[in-house]
């Protein structure tokens, strides 16, 4: 979420007493803006407008999507106040108890997103260039609700007391939590801190709310592996669906803007990594089996093999890169299988670029299209991302990055049009990390650009051509 969303002038502090204890509850409060109102929705007949801000409900101020739902259907008479050009409007209504707004928001946190007060040696915002990406990405944030609406990760360190109770009366879930350690002094030197809650503690805390978590580790050399990894696997264990479901085990990320001293992983510290958390299952198989489970990335390091479909259960971790490839071949495998026409059997070529970690992987992709469609040459790119040094994953790569490792070459070459995996666009935006627009980079090379994520996208804008 972009947190120049929030009018920071527009926030409302104030304070309700907790009726289970002697302290008062903080409430940060701010306007609900509109982004869409459909003509089909209740929001449309009643009159809301794109823009209007919503300030009320029943008296109740709001922070976020959860406040607006609540409010919203705990009564069927409902007393709406919204600002509109300066200007409060009331608007009375009564609706059945199922009814919807139908409405979108700009945000579905209202006011703004929690920021992060911890100081981890490996985080993005240490990596990067901070006067040449967009201000969203400079942007720290731990704020658990932003863990359950999209799934991404919050060290549980920087709640506080009212974030605590809106748990307990929420039981958002899943939960997406960095662990990192389970050791105290370890985490704290992970995180940056000096003190913190045992996250052992907390995550029997929200076992007893019944919220089920997913847990990561960031794993840095001579940080939180070896022994370290270890421990901290089998404390996970003990608290296996109480609360906690899965572990995705992550390397370290860095690129030539780190400014913190740490450093990546070597070509055999990545195998015995590798090593390590296979035979720690292995041990017990049948009570470890899809638990524990290392991101791609150390299998395309290494030229590993991916594990099978089996390995990966639900694919509980897939947004964290556990999982991806295997997904891709496993969907590859299956679409190749079924009857696809082309739109005509002329030769033509199309270039297809990612990271230069996955080279090996795509090289055997391109190979299998062209063996069941002889006329279509998929042409494969490894870049490297001059923007970012030694970061080398697809997800990553910017849109100058791609220009400067194409620039030089013949457009013959490149072929009808360059395919562009979607993991590199924000969402919704299609733009890089850079903000270059696809649109821009299909305008620098002078050649069509676009985009498609999956096996089955891949193969229709190769047979579309």
């Amino acid at each position: 979420m972009e947190p120049i969303l929030i009018n920071k002038e527009e926030l409302e502090q104030s304070r309700l007493k907790d009726v289970n204890a002697e302290k008062d509850l903080k409430f940060v409060s701010a306007p609900a803006i509109l982004s869409s109102v459909p003509p089909w929705s209740l929001a449309h007949e009643i009159g809301l407008k794109v823009g209007d801000k919503i300030l009320e409900i029943n008296g109740h101020k709001l922070r976020d999507i959860f406040d607006f739902e609540f409010h919203f259907k705990q009564s069927e008479e409902l007393e709406i106040i919204i600002a509109r050009d300066k200007e409060e409007i009331v608007i009375e209504l009564e609706k059945d108890a199922e009814d919807e707004l139908g409405a979108e928001f700009v945000t579905p946190l209202f006011n703004g997103v929690q920021e992060c007060a911890n100081d981890c040696p490996f985080c993005f915002v240490e990596n990067q260039p901070l006067d040449k990406t967009r201000e969203s990405l400079q942007y720290r944030d731990d704020d658990f609700r932003m863990s359950y609406l999209h799934g991404s990760y919050v060290t549980l360190t920087n709640l506080s007391y009212s974030d605590r109770r809106r748990i307990e009366a929420l039981r958002p879930g899943p939960l997406y939590v960095s662990v990192h350690a389970t050791d105290l002094e370890v985490r704290n030197k992970m995180l940056g801190r000096k003190k913190s809650i045992s996250i052992i503690e907390e995550l029997k805390w929200l076992a007893g709310l019944e919220i089920p978590v997913h847990t990561q580790i960031v794993l840095c050399p001579e940080m939180n592996d070896g022994i370290h990894l270890l421990n901290t696997l089998n404390d996970l264990l003990a608290l296996r669906n109480k609360p906690v479901v899965s572990v995705a085990i992550v390397p370290v990320g860095l690129t030539k803007y780190h400014r913190r001293g740490l450093r990546r992983f070597t070509l055999d510290e990545t195998f015995d990594v590798i090593n390590l958390v296979e035979t720690w299952e292995s041990l017990e198989l049948k009570k470890r089996k899809s638990f524990a489970f290392l991101s791609d990335e150390f299998y395309l390091m290494t030229h590993t093999s991916i594990p099978a479909k089996t390995h990966y259960g639900n694919y509980p971790q897939l947004e964290d890169g556990v999982g991806m490839t295997r997904l891709f071949l496993n969907e590859m495998e299956k679409e190749l299988k079924r009857k696809h026409k082309a739109s005509s059997n002329r030769k033509h070529r199309v270039s297809w670029v990612n990271g230069t970690i996955s080279k090996n992987i795509v090289e055997e992709v391109a190979k299998k299209i062209k063996d069941q469609f002889p006329h279509i040459e998929l042409i494969p790119w490894a870049i490297e991302s001059k923007f970012w040094g030694t970061t080398n994953v697809s997800g990553l790569l910017t849109g100058d990055d791609i220009y400067q490792g194409l620039r030089y070459i013949p457009k013959e070459m490149l072929g009808e049009k360059i395919i562009i995996p979607k993991v590199m666009l924000k969402d919704g935006y299609d733009i890089f990390l850079d903000d270059m627009h696809i649109s821009e980079l299909e305008e620098k090379l002078g050649i069509p650009c676009v985009k498609a994520w999956g096996a089955k996208e891949l193969l229709q804008e190769l047979l579309a051509s």
